[in-house]
């Protein structure tokens, strides 16, 4: 074979590997995809005191677990007890208020029911009488007397209904003072309660810097719990997204867990991208600029849930993604095979 001849060799071997493998490409990119691009996820929150005052307790340790409402740490109560003792006070001071004015309703109530007893035996001497001033039996001077004692009793009566109203409007003081006290009595015991931060979700303390002698600060934050619950993060293209659906099955190898495969699913796509998001600040639209004949592709973000057991891993630890749209295809076996080496080379990289 001459030198010609081989040259020509190689290159239509080339001219072939070539065609092949971008063949490849394009069939497991739609088909198939996998991205680099992904990371173990996991809540991290936040903690920090909802009132404020000097930290006398730190009940954990770096990267220590805890359990929900487990203690994390501890503020200075003693301002806290005495606001609770002092509305304690106030509660047992309203309440006494409020049943003393009960007590004067009730005394109130028993003087309006004389009243009108009395107002309604008036009325009927009066009645009484006055028929007899008209037969020629009683003078006129008595009957006048009876009708002026029965008005004299009925002013009586509605003068004490007049009391009545204004010890109903007196009790509807104390009540509303009364349920102030024990909403200032309930606050005041929330505030003491909340000196003692516990733990809101299960997870692991981490990056602790907190120190006893601290002072702490309404809503700041002093410390991070992050959740045990585990979830895969992935950014894949668009185009690539086109047979994915929830419930797609899905491989996952970690790089701190090189040789291992992880089954998963996924649990949702999310709808946008940030450069999505246009803001109504009354300014126009400054559309992107761009010369580039071949643009980025934009990418969304894939969740995946795993369908077994994962051994601790840190949140942010990168992972490998291999999404199955064609399962019992000939494509999910080539997927696999991909996912198999990028497994076997974590062992290196």
């Amino acid at each position: 074979m001459t030198a010609e001849q081989s040259f020509n060799r190689w290159v239509r071997i080339a001219l072939i590997t070539f065609g092949v493998l971008l063949v490849y490409f394009v069939l497991i990119d739609n088909y198939a995809p996998m991205t680099p691009q992904a990371q173990a996820h996991r809540p991290v929150l936040s903690v920090g005191p909802r009132v404020a005052g000097q930290v006398t307790e730190v009940a954990v340790s770096n990267n220590q677990q805890v359990a929900t409402g487990e203690l994390l740490f501890a503020l200075d109560d003693t301002d806290y007890r005495l606001a609770l003792a002092r509305a304690e006070l106030q509660q047992q001071l309203a309440a006494a208020d409020s049943a003393r004015q009960r007590a004067v309703m009730e005394a109130v109530q028993a003087e309006i029911e004389q009243a009108r007893l009395r107002a309604e035996e008036l009325a009927r001497e009066a009645v009484r009488l006055e028929r007899l001033h008209r037969l020629g039996h009683m003078s006129v001077q008595q009957a006048e007397q009876a009708r002026n004692q029965a008005e004299q009793a009925q002013s009586a009566l509605q003068a004490a209904e007049a009391r009545l109203h204004e010890a109903r409007q007196a009790q509807a003081a104390v009540e509303l003072t009364h349920e102030q006290a024990s909403n200032a009595h309930e606050q005041a015991r929330l505030a003491l309660e909340r000196t003692r931060v516990r733990a809101e979700i299960a997870g692991r303390v981490g990056n602790l810097q907190l120190q006893e002698g601290v002072q702490a600060q309404a809503g700041q934050p002093l410390l991070a719990l992050i959740s045990n619950e585990l979830t895969v993060i992935a950014d894949l293209r668009e185009k690539s997204l086109r047979h994915v659906t929830t419930g797609t099955e899905v491989g996952v190898v970690f790089d701190a867990l090189p040789g291992h495969i992880f089954d998963g699913h996924v649990s949702s796509i999310d709808s946008g991208v940030r450069q999505g998001q246009q803001s109504a600040d009354g300014l126009l639209v400054q559309p992107e600029n761009s010369d580039r004949w071949v643009r980025d592709a934009q990418r969304l973000r894939v969740h995946i849930a795993l369908d077994e057991p994962v051994p601790p891993l840190a949140t942010g630890a990168r992972a490998t993604v291999q999404l199955f749209p064609e399962a019992g295809s000939w494509l999910h076996g080539l997927g696999w095979i991909q996912l198999w080496l990028v497994s076997q080379f974590r062992y290196l990289y």
